[in-house]
């Protein structure tokens, strides 16, 4: 592949439309414009923006009050052969971005956090659905398989991501160095109390993989819940989300961000020949790995509930 010359990444730190599909994509394509109106070529969206993180996971599961959300969820949720994406799709298409935004997926009775990653022509590339819920979110989420975990090979590089904890996963992490991965959309939520953490490892994966990272957080708040759904008695720190999002270079240090407190779109220039500076030192899956010693098996099939032969 040729020499890709420079470009400018956006992360979007926005609020999401909570349980709305449909307004979430409008705003969705008005942030692309946005960003792409400071010449961003690649763009970020937080964890599940389409139709906003489920922070109502702070409630006990039994509560009418969580069954209301979470009927209003998957209410919300959206197929991914639906065309809920098609104005997202479409924006991506104008201004010739690739677009990266999770959301909310079922498939039957099962609700998926899931990655989808829009190519600069508006077309779908693919869709990664979050292998491990954390915590509350297994009350919610189902578990992906793992066949779709990848890297995009693409005019700005290779790109790929993972969702929120799915960071912590070190056989994920060593996974996608090992497609060689050299631009990561990292998606997270807004959690206060997860800044630390989450600056540790946006800046540890893009040294381990000699990578830039995109990292999208959101901003939120309780005054901004779905009108009309019960009050929430949830511990407030469940809605203490003021963003933290940032673009970080292969050798960990912050590029732009992070940012807090406040909804906007923050870029940086993302120059490839800088990946070579950090491999030299540190290569995972080059010079410093040791097959001899450490193997990572990966099973990529998908694994079907119900596979009919015949």
């Amino acid at each position: 592949m040729s020499k890709i010359t420079p470009y400018i990444a956006a992360a979007v730190q926005w609020t999401p439309c909570v349980h709305d599909p449909k307004a979430g994509a409008q705003k969705a394509a008005r942030a692309i414009a946005e960003a792409a109106g400071k010449g961003a070529r690649l763009i970020v969206f937080p964890e599940t923006f389409l139709q906003g993180y489920p922070y109502f996971t702070g409630l006990p599961g039994a509560s009418p009050e969580f069954q209301a959300w979470l009927h209003a969820l998957h209410a919300g949720a959206i197929d991914r052969n639906s065309d809920a994406l098609q104005p997202v799709m479409d924006a991506a298409a104008k201004h010739g971005a690739h677009v990266v935004i999770s959301a909310n997926e079922k498939a039957g009775g099962t609700i998926y956090n899931t990655q989808f990653d829009i190519g600069p022509d508006g077309k779908l590339l693919g869709s990664h659905r979050k292998m491990m819920p954390t915590l509350q979110e297994r009350l919610v989420w189902g578990q992906g398989d793992g066949s779709d975990l990848t890297v995009y090979d693409t005019p700005l590089g290779k790109i790929g991501g993972l969702l929120c904890f799915e960071h912590h996963m070190a056989p994920a992490r060593y996974a996608l160095n090992g497609l060689g991965i050299q631009v990561h959309a990292a998606q997270w939520p807004g959690f206060s109390f997860m800044t630390d953490i989450v600056d540790a490892a946006n800046r540890q994966i893009a040294f381990e993989n000699g990578c830039f990272v995109i990292s999208a957080r959101e901003v939120m708040a309780r005054d901004r819940i779905m009108p009309g759904m019960p009050e929430s008695n949830c511990d407030p720190i469940q809605y203490a989300t003021n963003g933290g999002s940032g673009i970080i270079g292969p050798d960990g240090q912050y590029l732009a961000g992070p940012v807090f407190g406040e909804e906007t779109i923050l870029t940086a220039e993302i120059d490839l020949e800088r990946i070579i500076r950090t491999k030299v030192w540190f290569d995972g899956t080059g010079h410093y790995s040791r097959p001899d010693i450490f193997q990572l098996r990966w099973d990529r099939r998908p694994k079907l509930p119900v596979d009919m032969i015949g």
